[in-house]
Protein backbone atom coordinates (compact mmCIF):
# COMPACT_ATOMS: atom_id res chain seq x y z
CA UNK A 1 0.00 0.00 0.00
CA UNK A 2 1.26 3.48 -0.85
CA UNK A 3 1.86 5.61 2.21
CA UNK A 4 -0.93 8.14 2.34
CA UNK A 5 0.54 11.10 4.22
CA UNK A 6 4.10 12.01 5.20
CA UNK A 7 3.94 13.16 8.80
CA UNK A 8 5.96 13.46 11.99
CA UNK A 9 2.82 12.81 14.04
CA UNK A 10 2.26 9.41 15.66
CA UNK A 11 -1.29 9.73 16.91
CA UNK A 12 -3.98 12.22 17.93
CA UNK A 13 -2.29 15.54 18.72
CA UNK A 14 -1.91 16.19 22.45
CA UNK A 15 -3.14 19.76 22.07
CA UNK A 16 -6.36 18.83 20.26
CA UNK A 17 -8.77 18.86 23.20
CA UNK A 18 -7.36 22.14 24.50
CA UNK A 19 -7.86 23.81 21.12
CA UNK A 20 -11.37 22.46 20.63
CA UNK A 21 -12.48 23.66 24.06
CA UNK A 22 -10.83 27.05 23.56
CA UNK A 23 -12.56 27.72 20.26
CA UNK A 24 -15.96 26.74 21.60
CA UNK A 25 -15.71 29.98 23.58
CA UNK A 26 -14.06 32.11 20.90
CA UNK A 27 -15.79 34.30 18.33
CA UNK A 28 -14.02 34.09 14.97
CA UNK A 29 -13.81 37.65 13.64
CA UNK A 30 -11.70 37.51 10.50
CA UNK A 31 -13.02 40.07 7.98
CA UNK A 32 -15.22 38.50 5.33
CA UNK A 33 -13.84 38.36 1.80
CA UNK A 34 -15.81 40.60 -0.54
CA UNK A 35 -15.98 38.01 -3.33
CA UNK A 36 -17.47 35.53 -0.86
CA UNK A 37 -20.10 38.03 0.25
CA UNK A 38 -21.08 38.52 -3.40
CA UNK A 39 -21.11 34.77 -3.99
CA UNK A 40 -23.32 34.26 -0.94
CA UNK A 41 -25.83 36.75 -2.31
CA UNK A 42 -25.94 34.72 -5.53
CA UNK A 43 -26.34 31.54 -3.51
CA UNK A 44 -29.24 32.99 -1.54
CA UNK A 45 -31.12 33.78 -4.73
CA UNK A 46 -30.47 30.26 -6.02
CA UNK A 47 -31.52 28.57 -2.78
CA UNK A 48 -34.78 30.54 -2.51
CA UNK A 49 -35.98 29.08 -5.83
CA UNK A 50 -36.26 25.63 -4.28
CA UNK A 51 -37.83 26.20 -0.87
CA UNK A 52 -35.92 23.13 0.29
CA UNK A 53 -33.04 22.45 2.66
CA UNK A 54 -29.56 23.10 1.28
CA UNK A 55 -26.81 20.57 0.52
CA UNK A 56 -23.23 21.85 0.78
CA UNK A 57 -20.16 20.33 -0.88
CA UNK A 58 -17.28 22.23 0.72
CA UNK A 59 -13.88 22.16 -0.94
CA UNK A 60 -15.44 20.43 -3.93
CA UNK A 61 -12.45 20.90 -6.25
CA UNK A 62 -13.50 19.98 -9.78
CA UNK A 63 -17.02 19.34 -8.44
CA UNK A 64 -17.26 15.65 -9.36
CA UNK A 65 -18.71 15.04 -5.90
CA UNK A 66 -21.13 17.93 -6.34
CA UNK A 67 -22.62 16.17 -9.36
CA UNK A 68 -23.03 13.01 -7.28
CA UNK A 69 -24.78 14.97 -4.54
CA UNK A 70 -27.03 16.76 -7.04
CA UNK A 71 -28.19 13.37 -8.28
CA UNK A 72 -28.56 12.04 -4.73
CA UNK A 73 -30.67 15.05 -3.64
CA UNK A 74 -32.55 15.99 -6.85
CA UNK A 75 -35.14 18.20 -5.15
CA UNK A 76 -32.68 20.19 -3.08
CA UNK A 77 -30.30 23.02 -4.01
CA UNK A 78 -26.72 21.74 -4.00
CA UNK A 79 -23.83 24.19 -3.69
CA UNK A 80 -20.33 23.18 -4.74
CA UNK A 81 -17.88 25.46 -2.93
CA UNK A 82 -14.18 25.86 -3.62
CA UNK A 83 -11.62 28.65 -3.39
CA UNK A 84 -10.11 27.77 -6.78
CA UNK A 85 -11.88 29.12 -9.83
CA UNK A 86 -9.45 27.09 -11.95
CA UNK A 87 -10.59 23.80 -10.41
CA UNK A 88 -14.25 24.74 -10.69
CA UNK A 89 -13.79 25.71 -14.34
CA UNK A 90 -12.83 22.13 -15.19
CA UNK A 91 -16.43 21.05 -14.63
CA UNK A 92 -18.70 20.97 -17.64
CA UNK A 93 -21.05 23.92 -18.00
CA UNK A 94 -24.32 22.04 -18.52
CA UNK A 95 -24.86 21.41 -14.82
CA UNK A 96 -28.02 19.96 -13.27
CA UNK A 97 -30.61 22.61 -12.47
CA UNK A 98 -30.22 22.00 -8.73
CA UNK A 99 -26.42 22.55 -8.71
CA UNK A 100 -24.55 25.84 -8.38
CA UNK A 101 -20.74 26.12 -8.23
CA UNK A 102 -19.21 29.05 -6.38
CA UNK A 103 -15.69 30.35 -5.82
CA UNK A 104 -15.55 31.28 -2.13
CA UNK A 105 -13.52 31.31 1.03
CA UNK A 106 -15.10 28.40 2.88
CA UNK A 107 -14.67 29.84 6.36
CA UNK A 108 -16.45 33.02 5.35
CA UNK A 109 -19.24 31.26 3.47
CA UNK A 110 -19.96 28.98 6.43
CA UNK A 111 -20.21 31.99 8.75
CA UNK A 112 -22.59 33.75 6.38
CA UNK A 113 -24.76 30.65 6.04
CA UNK A 114 -24.96 30.19 9.79
CA UNK A 115 -25.76 33.87 10.34
CA UNK A 116 -28.53 33.61 7.73
CA UNK A 117 -29.89 30.57 9.60
CA UNK A 118 -29.80 28.33 6.56
CA UNK A 119 -31.30 24.90 7.00
CA UNK A 120 -28.59 22.54 5.74
CA UNK A 121 -29.72 19.01 5.05
CA UNK A 122 -26.25 17.56 4.48
CA UNK A 123 -22.71 18.91 4.52
CA UNK A 124 -19.93 17.12 2.63
CA UNK A 125 -16.30 17.82 3.51
CA UNK A 126 -14.29 15.42 1.38
CA UNK A 127 -10.50 15.14 1.68
CA UNK A 128 -9.62 18.46 3.30
CA UNK A 129 -5.98 19.47 3.37
CA UNK A 130 -4.54 17.40 6.26
CA UNK A 131 -1.76 19.84 7.18
CA UNK A 132 0.21 16.77 8.27
CA UNK A 133 2.96 18.27 10.43
CA UNK A 134 2.00 18.29 14.09
CA UNK A 135 2.89 21.98 14.36
CA UNK A 136 0.19 22.59 11.72
CA UNK A 137 -2.59 21.24 13.95
CA UNK A 138 -4.25 24.65 14.18
CA UNK A 139 -4.76 24.73 10.41
CA UNK A 140 -6.92 21.61 10.45
CA UNK A 141 -10.67 22.33 10.45
CA UNK A 142 -11.31 20.44 13.69
CA UNK A 143 -8.61 22.41 15.58
CA UNK A 144 -9.53 25.82 14.15
CA UNK A 145 -11.87 28.54 15.45
CA UNK A 146 -14.24 27.76 12.56
CA UNK A 147 -15.03 24.26 13.83
CA UNK A 148 -18.07 25.22 15.97
CA UNK A 149 -19.52 26.99 12.93
CA UNK A 150 -19.04 23.86 10.83
CA UNK A 151 -20.83 21.72 13.41
CA UNK A 152 -23.72 24.15 13.90
CA UNK A 153 -24.41 24.40 10.17
CA UNK A 154 -25.90 20.93 9.95
CA UNK A 155 -26.52 17.90 12.17
CA UNK A 156 -25.73 15.69 9.18
CA UNK A 157 -22.24 15.77 7.73
CA UNK A 158 -19.56 13.52 6.30
CA UNK A 159 -15.81 14.08 6.32
CA UNK A 160 -13.58 11.81 4.22
CA UNK A 161 -9.82 11.45 4.49
CA UNK A 162 -6.94 9.23 3.44
CA UNK A 163 -5.14 9.83 6.77
CA UNK A 164 -6.48 7.90 9.72
CA UNK A 165 -4.99 10.27 12.28
CA UNK A 166 -7.04 13.07 10.71
CA UNK A 167 -10.14 10.90 11.01
CA UNK A 168 -9.33 10.02 14.64
CA UNK A 169 -8.87 13.71 15.48
CA UNK A 170 -12.01 14.80 13.68
CA UNK A 171 -14.03 12.18 15.52
CA UNK A 172 -12.59 13.16 18.90
CA UNK A 173 -13.17 16.86 18.22
CA UNK A 174 -16.80 16.12 17.37
CA UNK A 175 -17.27 14.07 20.52
CA UNK A 176 -15.88 16.93 22.61
CA UNK A 177 -17.74 19.76 20.91
CA UNK A 178 -21.17 18.41 19.99
CA UNK A 179 -22.50 17.95 23.55
CA UNK A 180 -21.23 21.37 24.60
CA UNK A 181 -23.02 22.90 21.62
CA UNK A 182 -26.11 20.97 22.74
CA UNK A 183 -26.05 19.04 19.50
CA UNK A 184 -26.49 15.41 20.39
CA UNK A 185 -25.76 13.83 17.04
CA UNK A 186 -23.79 10.60 17.24
CA UNK A 187 -20.68 10.29 15.08
CA UNK A 188 -18.50 7.41 14.06
CA UNK A 189 -15.29 6.77 12.15
CA UNK A 190 -15.30 3.95 9.62
CA UNK A 191 -13.35 2.73 6.64
CA UNK A 192 -14.69 3.91 3.29
CA UNK A 193 -14.53 2.01 0.03
CA UNK A 194 -16.73 3.58 -2.67
CA UNK A 195 -17.93 1.49 -5.58
CA UNK A 196 -17.00 4.41 -7.82
CA UNK A 197 -14.69 7.31 -6.89
CA UNK A 198 -16.63 10.52 -6.29
CA UNK A 199 -13.73 13.00 -6.35
CA UNK A 200 -10.43 13.34 -8.17
CA UNK A 201 -8.56 12.80 -4.90
CA UNK A 202 -10.62 9.72 -4.11
CA UNK A 203 -9.77 8.28 -7.52
CA UNK A 204 -6.07 9.01 -6.99
CA UNK A 205 -5.99 7.45 -3.54
CA UNK A 206 -7.87 4.32 -4.57
CA UNK A 207 -5.69 3.82 -7.64
CA UNK A 208 -2.59 3.96 -5.44
CA UNK A 209 -3.99 1.39 -3.00
CA UNK A 210 -4.54 3.69 -0.04
CA UNK A 211 -7.06 3.09 2.70
CA UNK A 212 -9.80 5.67 3.14
CA UNK A 213 -11.84 6.70 6.18
CA UNK A 214 -14.87 8.82 6.86
CA UNK A 215 -16.47 10.43 9.90
CA UNK A 216 -20.24 10.46 9.61
CA UNK A 217 -23.23 11.33 11.75
CA UNK A 218 -25.50 8.39 12.61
Amino acid sequence: MTRCVKTDQQGVAKALEEKVLLYLNTLYKRPLARHTIRAFEVAEGFVKKFNKKVVLDSGCGTADSSLVLAERFPEHPVLGLDKSDFRLSKQKKDLPQNLLLLQVELLDFWRLALEAKWSVLFHALYYPNPWPKEVQLGRRFHAHPIFPTFLMLSPHFEMRTNWKIYGDEFLKACEIALPKLQMFSSVKLETWRPQKPETAFERKYLNSGQDLWRVITI
